[in-house]
């Protein structure tokens, strides 16, 4: 099974969870962007220690980022765009079971895709922001997930944010979920009452309910001086061809 086909897999049975805990009205959340790493290298890393627990990339991550809405980055739906990713969560609290499942509370949960290629090398793609959220794996496991969804009491709040989307407009519905894979060693609780150390690779999925309309960029300052002078010279050249 390719990261794509296990993308939508994942989705597909969020949006069973969601239409089934929702209201008969409640509005289906539209996939809008997925990711998948560039190579598969266990990056993701969990980390805890007696005063806390952390869960994040050491560094900038390659990752090949697909907008599966129309977007102002000018790529059609589904198409690669190299990227750069980014993410930190720190705990919020011990890890504990619920019914054959592992939880690790975690709060501040942030990610950034910014793009590596052209139109704009330096667009970041998507920012996400969650302020609590859960890391759910079975023990012995070697895979896990990180999920958030906006909650309607607000004491869950997801923040998209992207030079392509236009996320001003009222949502109803924003979630996310990040599925790790290939866990080593395999999920376990330590001592310090977090989950044990592991590394990890990942993919994700981004949605929202309604989809995001595409952001037309705003021009570089260089491009836009540019479009100024090319103005001022056409002006120019009619006020001397009407003189």
């Amino acid at each position: 099974m390719n990261l794509t086909t296990r993308n939508r897999i994942t989705y597909a049975l969020s949006l069973g969870v969601l239409a089934l805990s929702g209201s008969a009205q409640a509005q289906i959340p539209s996939l809008f962007a997925t990711f998948a790493q560039s190579f598969q290298i266990p990056d993701f890393k969990f980390d805890s220690s007696n005063s806390g627990a952390s869960l994040g990339l050491a560094s900038p991550l390659a990752v090949n980022f697909q907008f599966q809405t129309a977007n102002g980055f000018g790529s059609s739906v589904g198409q690669g765009i190299p990227a750069l990713m980014t993410m930190s969560a720190v705990s919020s609290g011990f890890a504990f079971t619920s019914t054959s499942f592992l939880v690790q509370p975690l709060k501040n949960i942030e990610m950034r895709f910014t793009s590596l290629g052209a139109p704009a090398d330096s667009g970041d793609l998507l920012r996400v922001f969650l302020t609590t959220g859960n890391l759910l794996a079975q023990p012995g496991g070697q895979t896990a997930n990180v999920s958030g969804t906006q909650s309607t009491t607000g004491t869950s709040i997801v923040n998209f944010d992207s030079d392509y989307l236009d996320f001003s407009q009222p949502l109803t519905s924003k979630t996310f979920s990040v599925s790790f894979t290939s866990v080593e060693p395999r999920i376990s609780q330590d001592g310090s009452g977090y989950l044990a150390d592991f590394n990890a690779t990942g993919t994700g999925n981004f949605s929202s309910a309604p989809a995001p309309p595409p952001r037309n960029r705003i021009p570089e300052p260089g491009t836009l001086v540019l479009a100024v002078l090319g103005g001022l010279a056409l002006v120019h050249r009619r006020k001397r061809t009407s003189a």
